[in-house]
């Protein structure tokens, strides 16, 4: 395990020791360096976004309410000066950053004159303006959440989906590369038309745009689950029904694998609405046919009893699986990633009593438990299943540091995590090979440290390094782990 010491000096460097065997194989796997940046005070901010750069500098651009800050760390892990941006108009909500080569490409929405439009600007990292680019004017606006955004893996393509001042739902096609606008579709017109609802988008490099949908019940007909293929002209090219046979989804998503040029869809079913999942649901699709393809695998009596030692199906009752991931393999095959999550309220005791009710705040409790996953073949057969064992329990913090991040290697997924949701803890990992092997370690030592790591939102660096934030009595540190 790597401890981190040498707490009075600005920049923290440590050297992990500890070198484990994998398995039988004998590969090794060597130490870790970690580096903590000095303290930034984030008490007052409204939010923040982190950026890496390719030549090893980090951006942190702090929204303020009152203005917006754009401060460098260096790669010495040193803080730069503080230095201030100037967005058009006013009453601006930054949605999102996006890495020009070494310049910032600033997403987000502002009010100019008298209606809202959506903009994207580009910055230098001094910081100068270079390009001002409205993506939209006329957007109705009371929250971020009113503005999806998907990109494509690239972060080239960016389908963007609001609403406008009609009411109406709106999807724009954009590529930052070209600056070029391919379409504005009207998502309200076309699918109330269908009678369809979308509830999920995904876009590939070259611009294919996928909705994601359900069809309307009619009488005694149960929805369908819809996949909507749109061309660079905006246009429908064709819409397939997934074949659910008599099952339900309970938790699905889809991940566009750019190299095999396909679609993956998976989750879990249910032979009810409603009821406790039965297993795996799997699917690929090609992107230039919409062919789609579902398997379906119940869950294992051994995967059962090595999750809570009990084999009967009824204990999924109390479980609430999530589909957290689709992680794509070189054979074309896939691993899904899922994890059993619970989020439960309730009153406080004073609030309980109170009959006149003036009490309404509650108590939140996130718990983020085992994961599970399961390896299948570029056909959908299962290969295997493996549960992976953690316990996270927090109160009224949104589970911003529980969940866990996954590391690609070439030759292995590493799952990293808090063990515990203090920053008296540890950070554990579990290392995965492809063929399902795995071993548990601890890689780092937080306890008195001031360190809450908040892995859901770490990102790789390159193919050994990664960068987390950390959070603490309102004061921020970036963290950078490096595997040697």
């Amino acid at each position: 395990m790597c401890e981190i010491k040498g707490l009075s000096l600005k920049k923290f460097i440590v050297k992990c020791g500890l070198v484990c065997l994998f398995g039988m194989s004998g590969t090794r796997l060597g130490a870790q360096t970690v580096y903590i940046s000095p303290d930034i005070n984030i008490k007052n901010d409204f939010s923040y976004f982190i950026l890496p750069h390719p030549n090893g500098t980090i951006s942190l651009l702090r929204d303020k309410s009152f203005k917006i800050s754009l401060q460098t760390l260096h790669a010495d892990f040193q803080w730069g000066i503080e230095k201030s941006i100037e967005l058009p108009g006013r009453k601006w909500r930054i949605i999102d950053l996006f890495e020009w080569e070494n310049d910032i490409d600033i997403f987000y929405v502002s009010k100019i004159d008298a209606n809202y439009g959506i903009y994207l600007n580009r910055y230098s990292n001094q910081p100068a303006l270079i390009h001002e680019r409205m993506i939209y004017d006329g957007v109705a606006l009371s929250s971020n959440d009113d503005i999806k955004i998907k990109y494509s893996a690239d972060k080239n393509w960016m389908a963007i989906g609001f609403q406008n001042l009609m009411d109406e739902r709106y999807m724009v096609l954009y590529n930052r590369k070209l600056d070029s606008i391919y379409y504005n579709f009207n998502s309200t017109k076309q699918f109330q038309e269908a009678r369809q609802h979308i509830y999920d988008v995904e876009i590939s490099n070259k611009g294919d745009v996928f909705l994601f949908g359900k069809s309307s019940e009619f009488g005694r007909r149960k929805a369908q689950t819809l996949i909507t293929k749109i061309g660079l002209d905006g246009n429908l090219i064709e819409t397939k029904e997934l074949p659910m046979k008599d099952f339900y989804f309970t938790s699905g998503m889809a991940k566009i694998d750019n190299l095999a040029g396909r679609l993956a869809f998976g989750g879990l079913y249910a032979e009810k609405s409603n009821a406790p999942p039965e297993g795996y649901a799997i699917g690929f699709i090609n992107e230039n046919q919409l062919i789609p393809e579902l398997s379906f695998k119940p869950f294992s009596t051994a995967l059962l009893k090595e999750w809570s030692g009990n084999s009967k199906k009824s204990i999924l009752s109390n479980s609430e699986l999530n589909t957290r991931s689709i992680e794509f393999k070189s054979d074309s095959g896939c691993l899904l990633f899922y994890e059993n999550t619970k989020e439960l309220s309730r009153r406080p005791y004073f609030s309980a009593t109170d009959p006149t009710g003036a009490y309404t705040t509650r108590w939140y409790d996130y718990y983020f438990d085992d994961i599970i996953v399961a390896s299948f073949d570029n056909n959908g057969s299962l290969l295997w299943e493996k549960v992976f064992h953690k316990r996270q329990y927090s109160q009224d913090d949104q589970g911003l540091f529980s969940s866990f991040f996954i590391f690609h290697t070439n030759s292995v997924l590493r799952i990293i995590f808090n063990d515990a949701i203090s920053s008296e803890g540890t950070v554990s990992e579990y290392i995965l090979k492809p063929n399902g092997d795995f071993i548990r370690k601890s890689i780092l030592n937080t306890s008195y440290k001031n360190l809450n790591l908040r892995f859901k939102d770490a990102m790789e660096l390159d193919a050994q390094s990664l960068m987390v934030p950390s959070e603490n009595n309102g004061k921020l540190n970036l963290v950078k782990i490096v595997f040697d």
